[in-house]
């Protein structure tokens, strides 16, 4: 697909349409968005929706860490190749999004959900420019991505990890409006399935898709369960991050093992990364940690060590989602996804 084609993007659109979707919201200064789409279903997608049958609790997908990340709003810093939907289309399933307070000082074109934003301005060399005025990356201008894809994609189940430097106030009072604007729900809510919260379980895959209840949120910082969002601490065991050290990659994160209230603890996050001051050689290639053998001996080499209480993981984490599964791809080597696809497989 070409990506300045609009024929074939009016097409696509209408296409959406035509099999009875939700309309897609798209704010006034998303001018980008159908240019984007385009890119994005441009992607190979590597990912096999699982089956209805399958828990929640035995999921498995690959998520994009820092998938704020991209170059139009981090030039020098993206640590993935294209914007969100670009990911989402290639096969992932999971995001981790980093959210700032709003400054009133700043000015830009946007109206809407000025409280939260996800590339900070003070720490970002430049800023995205539309018609001479600052857009910035706004949770409002993501999320409404986010929900367009759940809208086209009725199987598709997601997980956001919001790694939440902005007050959770802020963040909820953008949700709210975000919903609003979209009339439309996908968020599986604390109070939507209490089983969780009570005994650590969770609803079939079939049972989220057949009450639209598709994207579930967790906060990394705040600690407690909001209207909205719930807290990782409390539901998923994770690794060290930083590193593909087979000796360190299996050891809980400090702050995860500090963590009282572990009962409820059945869902396991594995990131496979370098650190952001490169202090392990090589260890941001992303092709070494999408590869499939890798994968899946880091994975079942931490299982049988016992992280995650001898669980493998639900999300797989990693930089360069889309340039990593194409680069394996072109040199015909198998990927994370595969892997992914047979655990899911095997899950029934």
């Amino acid at each position: 697909m070409k990506k300045n084609s609009s024929g074939i993007v009016v097409i696509f659109m209408i296409s959406i349409n035509i099999i009875g979707a939700p309309a897609p919201y798209i704010p006034s200064y998303d001018d980008r968005y159908e240019e984007d789409i385009c890119q994005a279903a441009g992607n190979k997608d590597c990912f096999v929706d699982p089956a209805d049958g399958i828990n929640y609790a035995n999921y498995h997908y690959l998520g994009a860490h820092a998938a704020e990340k991209y170059p139009r709003f981090f030039p020098e810093y993206s640590l993935q190749t294209q914007t969100i939907p670009g990911i989402l289309y290639a096969g992932a399933r999971g995001l981790m999004l980093s959210t700032y307070n709003w400054s009133l000082g700043w000015s830009t074109i946007t109206r809407e959900g000025i409280s939260v934003v996800c590339s900070h301005p003070m720490k970002e060399s430049t800023v995205f420019r539309k018609n001479g005025k600052p857009l910035y990356q706004t949770l409002h201008y993501e999320m409404n991505r986010i929900f367009n894809f759940l809208k086209s994609h009725p199987k598709a189940v997601i997980t956001i990890f919001l790694d939440d430097f902005a007050a959770i106030n802020k963040i909820t009072r953008d949700l709210k409006e975000i919903v609003m604007k979209n009339s439309y729900d996908p968020i599986l809510k604390p109070s939507d399935w209490l089983a969780a919260q009570q005994k650590g379980e969770w609803p079939t895959l079939g049972w989220m898709r057949k009450n639209n209840k598709r994207l579930v949120l967790f906060t990394q910082t705040h600690n407690n369960h909001t209207d909205w969002t719930w807290p990782v601490k409390h539901y998923f065991w994770e690794n060290v991050y930083g590193t593909i050290d087979e000796d360190l990659i299996c050891v809980e994160e400090k702050y995860s093992v500090l963590e009282d209230d572990k009962k409820n603890r059945k869902l396991v996050s594995f990131g496979c990364f370098g650190s952001t001051a490169f202090v392990t050689p090589g260890a941001r290639n992303p092709l070494r940690c999408l590869d499939y053998d890798t994968a899946k001996r880091l994975t079942s080499g931490c299982q049988k060590k016992g992280f995650g209480k001898g669980k493998l993981f639900n999300c797989y984490w990693a930089d360069q989602v889309i340039e990593g599964l194409d680069v394996l791809r072109k040199e015909g080597k198998k990927t994370v996804c595969d892997y992914i696809n047979e655990l899911n497989a095997a899950s029934l």
